[in-house]
């Protein structure tokens, strides 16, 4: 928001991760009480309020249209386009819209370098990237790692395999609109944008 001189950021997050919401909203009013977000940010005469917005939960409100639909109070739903959000977005203001990970990898890469970032992955998808893992594995949760890691090595030894040594059946690769692998393109699959297609 500094940066673009944004006066106004919104943090969307689904409803359904409450308690992760409510931290998020003290860390938003520490950062007031410390003088980093407000009117004066950090003595710098720039201006940046934050606000944390809980939606209903509706997975079409991960689609950037419909979540400003949602933010501004009205059903999830996509919107025609043109106009783009840069020119008439949010509140009919232009409106930047980014996913937390894409802002969180900004400040390491900025530091060290884009060279520095391309130490990780493959030559086509460089960097890293966040996995979550639900399901019948040993460990589920969020793990970042590089682009190109091997999906039966995430399953494996990341996630320490099956529940109960199940057999794994299939797995769905990211959202609902990605197509089901099987257990054997699974096992053969890398953890890369073109992995996954060639998958």
């Amino acid at each position: 928001a500094y940066a673009m001189g944004a006066e106004h950021v919104y943090i969307y997050c689904r409803g359904e991760f409450f308690e992760a919401t409510q931290v998020l909203a003290k860390a938003v009013e520490d950062a007031y009480e410390d003088g980093i977000l407000g009117d004066d940010v950090l003595g710098s005469g720039q201006k940046i309020d934050v606000t944390v917005f809980a939606g209903a939960g509706a997975y079409i409100c991960g689609e950037e249209t419909g979540l400003m639909s949602s933010l501004e109070g009205r059903r999830g739903e996509p919107r025609v386009k043109p106009p783009f959000p840069a020119a008439v977005g949010a509140f009919g203001m232009p409106t930047t819209i980014n996913n937390v990970e894409t802002l969180a990898a900004i400040p390491p890469i900025v530091t060290n370098g884009g060279e520095w970032y391309r130490q990780w992955g493959t030559e086509e998808s460089p960097g890293t990237k966040l996995f979550c893992v639900s399901g019948h594995v040993n460990r589920p949760g969020n793990y970042e790692l590089p682009l190109g890691f091997p999906l039966k090595d995430l399953i494996y030894e990341v996630c320490c395999g099956m529940v109960e040594d199940r057999p794994l059946k299939a797995v769905i690769p990211g959202g609902s609109s990605v197509a089901l692998l099987s257990a054997e393109e699974a096992e053969n699959c890398s953890l890369s944008y073109e992995g996954v297609i060639e998958a």
